[in-house]
């Protein structure tokens, strides 16, 4: 045989495959269509006939972009690398590493190779949006929403005025709609809020609780990281507010923060669904105690300086102490209490 009936009897050879292995895909191509009617949107049109093309073939494809797009990165390359990365997220949408890569890809790497903080902004924002993108095709997808959030809170610390600035409401209130259509009508969330003025942590802290309430429909173990990384990151938009003079609205923050450790208690002591979990248990019950003690020491503190007297400090301190929050509430919400404590300029040992 010539070169050419080789090359010719190789391409047939690739067809008869790929007609092969897509045959079998028929029907779960077809309940990937159907599903865009409840929620699910796996392959808009341009992503299904991509992965009609490669048939089985998508995962060499895949692995070869990668490869590229990695290459193009270490090069320099970065635009050339997205491009790449997108490919990979249209040839297989449901593979949710690639969107995760992307966003942290953007937000991280890239933003860093820039100097101007506009551009470095253009990039993590970029990199949220990307995020976002992967969680509206994969709305099951807690890990997406994990790593969205947990972008908020830690790179988030670099562009408090840019965040705060922002209007998320129309990026992130359809996640929150997205996640309540998968819950009962009573354990739904509160809708997204409109309006510039959240910092980084409380929108975090909201996709947090959108994380675990998207475990608890989907009847998975409570996640260790996300049930402890709600009341922590409402401490931080508290310890946010404590730092910039305004600790009356730090001390109710701090309130809040200690009833989110409550909750995050009670989902440490319940029963794990799958078995040989109790390391996961120790580190969550050890994380709690650490943490909600300090927490609860240093609000104690705060609480006597902004008292308007004495009595009423010292019940105050005691009752966020003793845990008795609704008691602290009430005390809390007495007229009287100074905005900042008069005691002059102190250095936190969390502050940053």
């Amino acid at each position: 045989m010539t070169s050419r009936s080789y090359l010719l009897l190789g391409v047939a050879l690739l067809i008869s495959a790929q007609l092969l292995a897509s045959m079998p895909l028929k029907h779960l191509r077809q309940g990937m269509i159907r599903s865009s009617e409840s929620g699910f949107t796996a392959v808009t049109p341009g992503e299904f006939a991509g992965t009609l093309l490669l048939g089985g073939f998508r995962g060499l494809a895949c692995d070869m972009l990668w490869l590229r797009a990695d290459t193009a990165q270490e090069e320099g390359k970065f635009y050339e690398s997205q491009a790449l990365f997108g490919t990979i997220s249209h040839i297989q949408p449901g593979f949710t590493q690639v969107w995760s890569y992307m966003s942290w890809n953007m937000a991280y790497n890239i933003g860093h190779e820039v100097e101007d903080q506009d551009a470095k902004w253009s990039w993590m924002l970029s990199g949220l949006e990307i995020n976002v993108t992967g969680c509206e095709r994969n709305p099951q997808s807690e890990f997406l929403l994990n790593h969205l959030a947990w972008m908020l809170n830690h790179h988030g610390d670099n562009f408090h005025a840019e965040i705060e600035a922002h209007d998320w409401q129309p990026l992130f209130g359809p996640l929150i709609t997205a996640v309540n259509a998968q819950l009962p009508a009573v354990e739904r969330l509160p809708p997204f809020p409109a309006g510039a003025g959240m910092t980084n942590y409380r929108i975090a802290a909201i996709l947090y609780a959108a994380c675990l309430k998207l475990r608890d429909a989907q009847g998975m173990d409570p996640s260790t990281y996300a049930a402890r990384m709600l009341p922590l990151a409402i401490e931080c938009d508290g310890d946010l507010y404590r730092n910039r003079g305004d600790h009356l609205r730090a001390l109710h923050v701090w309130l809040e923060a200690l009833q989110a450790w409550q909750t995050t208690r009670e989902r440490y002591l319940a029963p794990f669904a799958e078995p040989d979990q109790e390391t996961r248990r120790e580190l969550g019950l050890e994380s709690y105690a650490r943490n909600e003690g300090a927490l609860r020491r240093k609000a104690s503190e705060l609480a006597r300086q902004l008292a308007p007297d004495p009595a009423i400090g010292t019940a105050l301190a005691q009752a966020i102490v003793d845990r008795d929050l609704p008691t602290a509430r009430a005390l809390l919400a007495r007229p009287g209490f100074a905005r900042s404590a008069r005691f002059g300029r102190i250095q936190w040992l969390d502050e940053r």
